[in-house]
């Protein structure tokens, strides 16, 4: 009976313990470059004027956050196959209908609450639709 009740403790120790198996089988996180947050930031996206074929828009990012963002990116798909022609306040890198906007070295950084704004000209056939989704420096940034 004496033996009986040793592994009767053995065994609930054993179910009670901690399984520190399960711990070292836990897959690794990703690390924080492959993970991107969303940004405390909203985007204004307002067309100015259009023309037969053309047309002139301004993107105003807004810091939501307390610390000032340095240096930053805009993503963006145009949803009508719209091209950008000139930009100023930044520099823009288009493939197809995704866009890059990158600041400018005198915009680059936006204090908290504070604004950056580019504007442009684009090249559209028709249809103008406004972008759908932003990204700030690869995180979601909202519309």
């Amino acid at each position: 009976a004496a033996v009986g009740a040793v592994v009767l403790v053995a065994v609930l120790l054993a179910a009670l313990a901690p399984d520190s198996s399960r711990e070292r089988a836990a897959p690794p996180s990703a690390s924080p470059s492959e993970t991107r947050t969303a940004t405390a930031c909203s985007v204004s996206y307002r067309v100015d004027g259009t023309w037969p074929q053309g047309f002139q828009a301004t993107v105003r990012i807004t810091n939501l956050g307390d610390g000032a963002i340095d240096g930053w990116k805009l993503g963006f798909e145009f949803p009508d196959g719209q091209a950008i022609t000139q930009l100023w306040n930044g520099s823009q890198v288009q493939d197809g209908s995704s866009v890059t906007v990158t600041a400018a070295d005198w915009n680059r950084s936006i204090p908290p609450h504070g604004t950056a704004e580019f504007g442009f000209l684009g090249r559209q056939d028709g249809a103008n639709g406004a972008p759908a989704a932003f990204t700030l420096n690869g995180g979601a940034c909202g519309g």
